[in-house]
């Protein structure tokens, strides 16, 4: 079995059987999101949010700032080093931005390294691939599909997980759809979500919300 950090988890469910992305910005920008909702998951930060309640639903301004709650080491390397560059106060839209690029590449090589992604250089008037080891895949996937069907229960990691699929426009390719009473009770924080703390679900929102939308044409 594969222990992943979310944003292995997010760029091994981004990568079609093709070995192609829809649009590699995109999915810079979320593997950056992903990993600070890893960091998240850890306890070590959270995103400072503006949100407000109309009929009962709550209304976040996608943007936010990174507020760090613990400096201690985790034990991925990256995770630490990212730690180490964050300042308590930076502003989430331009954190992502600053780090997309180095994000996607870092995390590409590590699925590569484990051996869930399989590089082939790119030939004439073709791009590269990376093609996803789709047992890996299909299990990641299975565990979503079966969070979406609610015939298991939602941990705090497939909800960023599930969140970040949702900001990238990913679910629908893959077979995963929440129904419209399921999205309610996310948007009222209710239901499945309400047993996690509000900072957390915040968080999980506002970066799902922060990947943005593909650009016409985009691949990768």
């Amino acid at each position: 079995m594969w222990h992943l950090s979310l944003p292995e988890e997010f760029l091994l469910l981004a990568h079609q059987e093709s070995g192609r992305v829809r649009d590699s910005e995109q999915v810079a920008y979320g593997c950056a999101a992903a990993e600070l909702g890893e960091l998240a998951l850890r306890r070590r930060l959270r995103v400072r949010v503006r949100k407000s309640e109309l009929f009962g639903f709550e209304v976040y301004r996608l943007s936010g700032t990174i507020e760090l709650l613990d400096v201690g080491r985790t034990g991925l390397g990256w995770a630490d080093d990212l730690l180490d560059a964050l300042q308590s106060g930076s502003g989430m839209h331009k954190w992502l931005r600053h780090r997309r690029r180095a994000a996607l590449t870092l995390h590409r090589d590590a699925l590569i390294e484990l051996g869930l992604l399989r590089h082939r250089p790119g030939r004439f008037l073709a791009g590269e691939r990376h093609h996803p080891d789709p047992s890996a895949r299909g299990s990641l996937i299975a565990r979503l599909r079966a969070v979406y069907d609610q015939r298991a229960p939602l941990d705090e990691r497939l909800l960023f997980l599930s969140d970040l699929v949702d900001g990238a426009g990913l679910a629908g390719e893959l077979g995963l759809r929440l129904s419209w009473q399921q999205r309610k009770d996310r948007a009222r924080g209710v239901g499945a979500v309400l047993a996690f703390a509000e900072d957390l679900r915040d968080t999980s929102t506002v970066l799902g919300g922060a990947i943005p939308s593909p650009r016409s044409g985009g691949g990768g």
